[in-house]
């Protein structure tokens, strides 16, 4: 197979130079060339290098299942944050429930309210009326008159009225 020359490439990320890589750097300049692909079996060695990469490849879906378990894990999390919105959203519209029915209580209350003063403003003035009228049946010149008319003499006990000098 032939062995294909070293060519410098253009994208080419820097990095602060070893010892290792600084050595192969140098054979790469001057002149070495890479291996082919015919030549990797004879590069891997024997069946440690195979039992490594067989490692490390059920080391990486070990931890590919444990960050699949993660993600489930998070996923049933995130299902947390949505209840929780849900219970303060109920909560709040409990709260308004509860401040909108208090409102119109007290509304209704006020309202009651007003109906009662009036009414007793209405019972107030009718008592006022009916004492008047009570009053002038029974006040002293109703009385007078009707005792005279039954046949009662004015005596000394309930004279005219007596004024002093000063």
């Amino acid at each position: 197979m032939p062995q294909t020359a070293t060519k410098p490439t253009k994208k080419t990320t820097r990095r602060s130079p070893s010892k290792k890589t600084t050595a192969k750097k140098a054979r790469r300049r001057s002149g070495d060339v890479l291996p082919g692909w015919s030549d990797l079996p004879s590069l891997a060695g024997n069946g440690k290098r195979k039992k490594a990469g067989a490692k490390q490849a059920s080391k990486k879906a070990k931890a590919k299942a444990a960050s699949r378990a993660r993600v489930e894990k998070a996923r049933a999390l995130d299902v947390v944050p949505s209840f929780r919105f849900g219970i303060l959203t109920i909560g709040a519209s409990v709260l308004l429930v509860l401040f909108l029915g208090h409102a119109y209580a007290t509304r209704a209350t006020l309202d009651a309210l007003q109906d009662a003063r009036r009414e007793n403003e209405r019972l107030r003035l009718t008592y006022q009326r009916l004492q008047g009228d009570v009053d002038r049946m029974t006040g002293p010149s109703a009385v007078m008159s009707r005792a005279a008319a039954l046949g009662l003499e004015e005596g000394v006990a309930y004279g005219p009225t007596i004024l002093l000098d000063d």
